[in-house]
């Protein structure tokens, strides 16, 4: 896992990972991004970076590269997948509790917000009632979440351990199957 500081460096770090596959041997690589649009958008899939910018990205390396019919593109006659995952979520905008930018946090706060809708409330109720809050952040909607219900748990561990609770788990499955990352990580467990 390579983080790349800002989907403006996402590409180019796919790029140079791409040129490095016949000396690191690359099996698989999955592209995630947030999205970073409005929640407002009203055509999911519509913003930010699409397939057929990475194939374009990638067929400037291998030129023969194609997408195949799950979707990700192959590379030397299939021997490297390059898959892309968006974090985005359907939920309505300005839903209690969900950040407006469709991120990782996002689609958490969604599933938080779905399993447990109280929690949602408590967590808008909050954050609309900080005094001269700083500038919206989708991080900290989930971070609320964290310290409200987790924080016995410490911030290094919050994320895995929603999938202790299957009311959580549920949630972020159907989004998750919803955006095509579940697809994503079934086929890298296997």
């Amino acid at each position: 896992m390579r983080q790349c500081g800002g989907r403006q460096n996402v590409l180019p770090e796919a790029r140079n990972r791409l040129k490095q596959r016949t000396t690191k041997q690359l099996l698989r690589l999955v592209v995630n991004v947030d999205i970073d649009a409005s929640a407002a958008n009203p055509v999911p899939g519509a913003v930010g970076l699409q397939r057929k910018d990475v194939l374009y990205q990638v067929q400037q390396i291998d030129p023969s590269a194609t997408l195949n019919a799950a979707g990700e593109i192959e590379v030397d006659g299939g021997a490297t997948r390059i898959s892309l995952v968006r974090w985005e979520v359907a939920d309505p905008a300005g839903a209690a509790g969900l950040p407006d930018q469709q991120t990782l946090e996002r689609l958490v706060s969604a599933a938080l917000a779905a399993a447990y809708p109280p929690r949602a409330t408590a967590v808008q109720d909050w954050l609309s009632a900080r005094p001269s809050p700083p500038q919206v952040d989708p991080k900290e909607h989930a971070w609320s979440y964290m310290a409200g219900w987790y924080a016995g748990h410490g911030c290094e561990a919050f994320y895995s351990r929603l999938w202790d609770d299957p009311a959580i788990v549920n949630e972020l499955e159907s989004r998750l199957r919803a955006s095509g990352a579940w697809q994503v990580a079934e086929t890298l467990a296997s």
